[in-house]
């Protein structure tokens, strides 16, 4: 698991590099503040997890803080409100949907949304807002919200069958271990059978021994199946003889 995370990580991480990658070859190109931006923007991506690590809890607030920060600032040096560069401001809002709930991430989207339309602010000093400008703001500030909702259901789906794939896979490793124990109770049992009826059976043979086990002869055959030489001389007989 812990291997996936990383290489879904690694996936995202450079995603984001080639989506900076293709803003950083528009117009204007030679801008160094602009490359800059995006250079930090694409440095403090890959280190992204590394900070969230160091940061503690409050990493999440603060990773996403500094990437609409980073963004304003992109913002700001390619042509404030027009800029074509508004983009840049899908990096909080997927980061957000990635690290957060449902309501914190409208939340951290809407800081978004509103911090890239405080750049109306200088604008309207200077021009006046017509009703296409309004329509395509509005559409742009709904576009972050409407994939934020969708990036956040999909993170938040897929934590939900990590969760239980590997609620799964804890108990079927209790049950495998559960098995376990009554394979070896059971084959215990087994040789603690063997054993006693091997002890029934030398008892039972020690207190009633089997007809293949007595002797043949008992002492008294024995002393009548001794020859006759060993028995005494004939008295009568020597007598008679005499």
């Amino acid at each position: 698991m812990p291997d996936t995370n990383r290489l879904k990580r690694a996936s995202m991480d450079l995603l984001w590099l080639a989506f900076l990658g293709g803003l950083a070859v528009l117009q204007p190109i030679v801008e160094i503040h602009k490359q800059l931006t995006l250079l930090a923007i694409g440095l403090f991506q890959i280190l992204e997890q590394r900070f969230l690590a160091v940061a503690g809890p409050r990493g999440p607030v603060y990773t996403v803080i500094i990437k609409i920060l980073l963004a304003s600032l992109l913002i700001a040096h390619t042509g404030g409100i027009n800029s074509s560069y508004y983009l840049i401001y899908y990096l909080p809002v997927v980061s957000a949907a990635m690290l957060f709930g449902p309501w914190s991430t409208l939340f951290w989207t809407l800081i978004s949304s509103a911090a890239y339309c405080a750049f109306l602010i200088p604008a309207l000093q200077e021009y006046r807002m017509t009703t296409s400008a309004a329509n395509e703001l509005a559409i742009r500030n709904l576009a972050f919200f409407v994939v934020a909702v969708v990036v956040n259901r999909f993170v938040l789906e897929n934590r939900r069958q990590a969760a239980r794939y590997k609620h799964l896979a804890e108990e079927l490793e209790e049950t495998n271990r559960q098995l376990e124990r009554a394979e070896a109770e059971a084959r215990r049992s087994e040789r603690l059978a063997a054993l006693g009826q091997l002890s029934a059976g030398l008892a039972h043979e020690i207190k009633n021994p089997s007809s293949k086990a007595r002797p043949k002869h008992s002492i008294k055959n024995l002393l009548r199946a001794t020859p006759s030489r060993w028995s005494l001389p004939d008295t009568s007989r020597a007598k008679s003889t005499g």
